[in-house]
């Protein structure tokens, strides 16, 4: 009982010592400033491995995927959103067999060959 009496009288006596106009115990910097609202929030799930879901919120973010997860993973889906410079920004990917293959319009694309192949490998 006597220590909980001097860690209060040292935190009345810390929070004494504050400039006016100051808190004690300030705000984290990651509290939420905004609220952005869920306008759409949809899952589904199977039995055989099937799965789906898609959101939206109030800023304009949108993400939808639907997959398979039995006998081999199939998942395919996207999202978009606007930029901070204003840019819609539009994602779509397939992931398969062949890898995870996004596309998109600010997705970068590799430049063409200066040559062209004579062999067939």
């Amino acid at each position: 009982m006597k220590f909980a009496g001097i860690a209060l009288s040292a935190v009345v006596v810390v929070v004494g010592l504050l400039p006016a106009g100051t808190r004690a115990f300030p705000l984290t910097p990651y509290a939420p400033r905004v609220v952005i609202p869920i306008l759409k929030d949809d899952r589904s799930q199977d039995a055989y491995g099937g799965y789906s879901f898609s959101y939206g919120t109030g800023n304009g973010i949108y993400r939808d995927e639907v997959g398979r997860q039995n006998y081999g993973q199939v998942t395919q889906g996207g999202w978009s959103y606007t930029s901070t410079e204003g840019v819609p920004v539009k994602i779509t990917f397939v992931a398969d067999q062949g890898g995870y293959q996004p596309s998109g319009n600010v997705l970068p694309v590799a430049p063409a060959l200066p040559y062209s192949r004579t062999q067939v490998y």
